[in-house]
């Protein structure tokens, strides 16, 4: 029997999105969404796995409403076999251990052989669900992986792993979860034919009970501090020099 293998993705606000606060519990964020950079190169490396073992089953999860649908439409644009939502939209809102819930109690019945998600979701950079999962799911998981090679008869997965002084090689039994950093796989373009099919997939929806929960607190929001002005000094060398040391004994720099 062949792996099976299931690639947790997430719909995060584009880098490039205006983003203000609109009041002290309340952003403003410009309806522009892509799918995770990080969970892009997790299903990049679930497809560079069933290269090399043609049986791989890979199915693409998210939690939430209409913005999961669409990670998961870049799921099958991609390439991945099958894609499920779970929960609906009070999941977009919700906190990461709901979120993780969600996603255990769905892969409890897919009973997975690997689970690829990215290291952390490119808005919130909490890096949370992830082991979270893996704590709900009671299996070993491995962070910050730039390599995965995966050994479908032995049970086994060998992985580099990112840390301060270099990589790390480790390896854990199967089931495991994997969560993926930059170098692991380079996330393709979709060729036009399969974005076409993602916009017509059909996304099989698994509802989700979550309890009100709130074991973190959000204080507020605050602005970024603007940006001091920016002084040029107009003279060219060497006298911008004398002009500069002149700025800044004006400013109480040098004494």
């Amino acid at each position: 029997m062949g792996l099976k293998i299931v690639v947790l993705v997430k719909q995060v606000p584009d880098h490039e999105a205006i983003i203000q606060v609109k009041s002290a519990t309340e952003l403003d964020i410009e309806d522009r969404y892509v799918c995770s950079f990080y969970d892009e190169i997790a299903m990049e490396a679930a497809l560079s796995i069933k290269k090399e073992h043609p049986d791989t089953e890979l199915t693409a999860l998210s939690a939430g409403g209409r913005r999961a649908v669409d990670a998961l439409r870049r799921a099958v644009a991609m390439g991945i076999d099958l894609v499920e939502r779970v929960g609906d939209e009070p999941l977009d809102s919700a906190e990461s251990l709901q979120v993780a819930e969600a996603l255990a109690t769905r892969l409890k019945e897919h009973r997975p052989d690997l689970v690829l998600c990215g290291k952390l979701a490119g808005h919130d950079d909490q890096a949370a669900v992830g082991p979270m999962v893996a704590e709900f799911l009671g299996i070993p998981h491995m962070s910050a992986v730039v390599s995965l090679k995966v050994d479908p008869a032995g049970r086994k997965a060998r992985a580099g792993r990112q840390v301060e002084e270099g990589v790390w090689t480790i390896e854990s039994d199967l089931p495991l979860l994997v969560s993926t950093e930059k170098g692991l796989a380079e996330p393709h373009i979709p060729v036009v034919t399969r974005v076409m099919k993602a916009m017509q997939a059909k996304i099989e929806n698994f509802p989700a009970q979550i309890e009100s929960k709130e074991s973190v607190r959000r204080i507020g929001y605050l602005p970024p501090p603007s940006r001091p002005e920016v002084l040029l000094m107009t003279k060219e060398f060497p006298d911008n020099v004398a002009e500069l040391v002149g700025r800044l004994q004006e400013t109480g720099a040098l004494s």
